[in-house]
């Protein structure tokens, strides 16, 4: 089952055809170039985060290949 780490409209872009998410705890929680999943129950995709600005998180849908080389993709198990 998938983890989804931020709920995100992936059909909601910017100017350069990025996605946008507002997430409160971005500035902490994420930096760029870090690997995600975004989206929701359904409709998800793995993402590289470009930008972070305050509240505000632009990112680009990457494929599964693209996530394996640039982070994990797998979450250890809870024990």
């Amino acid at each position: 089952m998938i983890q989804i780490d931020f709920d995100a409209d992936l059909n909601w872009v910017d100017d350069e055809d990025r996605n946008i998410a507002k997430l409160e705890d971005a500035p902490t929680r994420y930096k760029i170039g870090d690997v995600a999943i975004a989206g929701r129950p359904g409709f998800w995709s793995w993402v590289l985060i470009d930008e972070i600005d305050g509240a505000w998180v632009f990112f680009r849908q990457i494929s599964r290949q693209e996530a394996e080389q640039r982070g994990r993709t797998v979450l250890p198990a809870n024990v």
